[in-house]
C-alpha cells in the first residue's frame, strides 16, 4: 500500500513585527485516498466513514456537498489538471475519538506515471471556516533539487495577528519516506511568517497504527490548546496587534460563517 504514517514536527516562526517561534511534535496520515476502503478493512482501529478510534470521513473534507473526497476535490480543480489526475495523496490528521481539527490538509495529485500534477491546500480557521488554495507552480530554486515550489495570493483569514495582504509561497517535497512542507507568508518582499511540517514516514500497518495510538493517546487533542496558548503569548506578552476577521469573500472559501 502507498498510505503511510508521518511522525515529526510542526514549526512556526513569526519574523515581523516581532519574533516568535515554537515547535511541537505531531503525526499525520499520508492517505492514498483510493486505499481508504482497504484501510478500513485491514486496520482494526481505523475507519472510513464509520466510528473507529481514528476515522477519515468524507464529510470532514472540502465543501458540504455529498460525495467522496476525490470526487469533491476533482470538482474544484481546473479542468486541465482534473483530466490528468490518477492518484491523490492526502496529508491530514484523522478524526480521533470523534474529534477533529485540521489547520491545513495537503492534497498531492499525481498522474498515472507518478508525475506531480498539482498541489492543493485546504486551510481551516478557528471560526469554523475553510478555504481551498490551488497554488500555481513557481520557478524552482535550482540550488535545492527535489523541492517543488508554488505560490498563491492570501485570500483567507486564519490568524488574528495577520491582515489579509500578502502571498503564500509553498515549498514541498513529494511524500515518500520523508515529507517536508513549508509555507511562507510574504508581504512587500519581506517574509513575515513561515510554517513547516517535516516528518519521516512508515507504512500504515496494523502494528504501526496501534503503536502510534498507544504512544500518543492525546496528541490530536492538543492542536487547539496549543493554538490558544501561542495566541495568548503573542497578545499578552508580545503585544501583537489584533485584526478582526473580515467576512469571507473569495469563492474558494468553501465553508464559511458570516
Amino acid at each position: 500500500m502507498n498510505s503511510k504514517i508521518y511522525t515529526g514536527f510542526v514549526e512556526h516562526t513569526r519574523h515581523l513585527p516581532v519574533y516568535h517561534h515554537f515547535q511541537y511534535p505531531v503525526y499525520m496520515y499520508g492517505i492514498d485516498i483510493d486505499e481508504l476502503a482497504l484501510l478500513d478493512k485491514k486496520l482494526p482501529f481505523f475507519g472510513y466513514n464509520r466510528l473507529r478510534p481514528a476515522t477519515i470521513n468524507d464529510a470532514d473534507y472540502l465543501d458540504n456537498r455529498p460525495g467522496c473526497i476525490k470526487e469533491k476535490l476533482l470538482d474544484l480543480l481546473p479542468e486541465a489538471d482534473r483530466e490528468q489526475v490518477a492518484t491523490v495523496m492526502l496529508i491530514t490528521a484523522a478524526r480521533y475519538f470523534h474529534y477533529i481539527f485540521n489547520p491545513v490538509c495537503f492534497y498531492y495529485c499525481f498522474d498515472r506515471q507518478g508525475a506531480m500534477i498539482c498541489l492543493a491546500a485546504e486551510v481551516s480557521n478557528t471560526y469554523g471556516e475553510r478555504h481551498m488554495y490551488l497554488p500555481k507552480p513557481a520557478a524552482p530554486d535550482t540550488s535545492e533539487p527535489g523541492i517543488l515550489q508554488y505560490t498563491a495570493d492570501k485570500a483567507f483569514h486564519v490568524s488574528p495577528f495577520n491582515n489579509m495582504s500578502g502571498r503564500y509561497d509553498f515549498f514541498c517535497t513529494a511524500p515518500g519516506q520523508t515529507i517536508d512542507v513549508a509555507i511562507h507568508l510574504v508581504r512587500e518582499g519581506e517574509k513575515i511568517f513561515e510554517a513547516r511540517f517535516r516528518a519521516r514516514g512508515r507504512e500504515l500497518t496494523r502494528a504501526a497504527h496501534l503503536g502510534l495510538l498507544l504512544r500518543h493517546p492525546v496528541m490530536p487533542h492538543l492542536t487547539m490548546p496549543r493554538i490558544i496558548f501561542e495566541a495568548m503569548r503573542l497578545y499578552y506578552r508580545k503585544h501583537m496587534p489584533w485584526h478582526d476577521k473580515p467576512a469571507p469573500s473569495d469563492p474558494m472559501t468553501i465553508r464559511h460563517k458570516r
